[in-house]
Parts: structure tokens; sequence; C-alpha cells
């Protein structure tokens, strides 16, 4: 006799859940990696206010033009689809209008993260796979251009945290090309300023996503 439909499910669900590892483990041969990455960079809106000892101060929303972000890692393959590694992580965006009123400047921000992947059994010539990272800020600045003066406010420390999703394609047994997304968010804080009488106010949130290629290398 058949099996109900969904007992048939139930067994197929089981057989692709229990043979998933195996068939991820024929793909992944375990050992050390080093990669590097790069791409575009786009910023969420937030806001902040400045204020100079002289002039009017700006304050409210703040829009982002475009931005370009690096990075390399080193990790470990596991052999069963897990991987680890840790990232350093620099981007930067330009700074277009606070609170209506156009600027010149950028953000820029270098993170170290601790990075953990599953990469999926490959789908034709890709293997796509998905990860996430807990991250320290080493340093985020934000550079304020108008009225021909600029200035700087920056801060340190403090908790990254990012998601990754995307494909890699072997070109051998030691090389890969890789494209991803990655989403991230840094947590709030006050900005110190370099020149007395300046103030950056607001603690503006910084939640940056980009979009990346990559190659890497086997060891």
């Amino acid at each position: 006799m058949n099996q109900p439909i969904n007992q048939r499910y139930i067994t197929s669900i089981t057989a692709v859940v229990l043979l998933a590892p195996l068939s991820a483990a024929a793909q992944d041969a375990p050992g050390f990696y080093a990669g590097v990455y790069g791409g575009a960079s786009a910023m969420a809106s937030t806001s902040f206010s400045e204020s100079r000892a002289t002039g009017p101060a700006v304050g409210g929303k703040v829009a982002f033009g475009k931005g370009i972000g690096f990075g390399a890692a080193v990790g470990q393959r596991f052999g069963n689809g897990w991987a680890v590694e840790l990232a350093l992580d620099e981007r930067g965006n330009f700074l277009k209008r606070v609170g209506g009123v156009a600027v010149d400047g950028n953000v820029f921000s270098e993170v170290v993260f601790l990075n953990g992947y599953y990469r999926f059994p490959a789908w034709g010539t890709v293997r796509p796979f998905i990860g996430a990272g807990l991250g320290y800020v080493i340093g985020l600045d934000i550079d304020v251009d108008r009225d021909g003066t600029e200035q700087e406010y920056s801060r340190k420390g403090g908790v990254a945290v990012q998601a990754i999703a995307g494909g890699e394609y072997s070109l051998s047994s030691r090389w890969s090309l890789s494209g991803d997304v990655r989403w991230s968010r840094m947590s709030s804080g006050t900005f110190k300023a370099t020149t007395t009488g300046t103030m950056l106010s607001g603690e503006p949130k910084y939640q940056p996503v980009s979009l990346n290629l990559g190659v890497s290398y086997r060891f």
C-alpha cells in the first residue's frame, strides 16, 4: 500500500536533513584558508546634530551617498560545511545632507569580526552559504565639512554584529570566488570632537549594508 502523503513528506524531509551534512562534507575538505573581499556599501539613514563654536548648528535626518568597503580574513573549514574566521572589515560612505542642509564629509569604520559560516551542498556550480559575526569596533569616524571647514568626530569600542548570505564558486581545489551581502549594525555611542567648541550629539546609529566580491585560498 502506498504511504500517506504526509508520511512521504516527513520521510523525504528526514532524509534531506540526515544526508545534507554528508553531502556538504563531500564538497568541503577541512583546512585553513585566507581571503580578501570588497565592494559597494550603502548606509541606512540615521540622525545627529552638529554644533560649532561659531556659526549655526545643523541637525536632523542624515542622508548618505555612495560607499565602498574592503576586508581580509583568515579561518578554518571543518570539513562538514561549517567554518570560522577572524576578519578585519573597513567601510566608508560619503555624507550628503544633515537635516536638509547640504554637507561634504564621510563616515569610516574599522571593525574586527569573528564570523561563523555554514556552506550548503552545491546548487550546480555554486555553493550557497550563510554566516553571522560578532565584532569589536576599533574605530568609527565621522567627518563633517560645511562652510569650508571640516570637523572630525570619532569613537572607539563597542559591539558590532552582522549577518551574511552569499554563494561560492570553486576555481580549483584551492582557489574560490565568492559573492555575498552583509548586513551590519554597531552599537550607538558618544563621539568625541578633535576641536574644542565643536560637538556631535544624538548617538547616531551605524547600519551599513554591503555587496561584496571576494577570493579565497585554501592551504
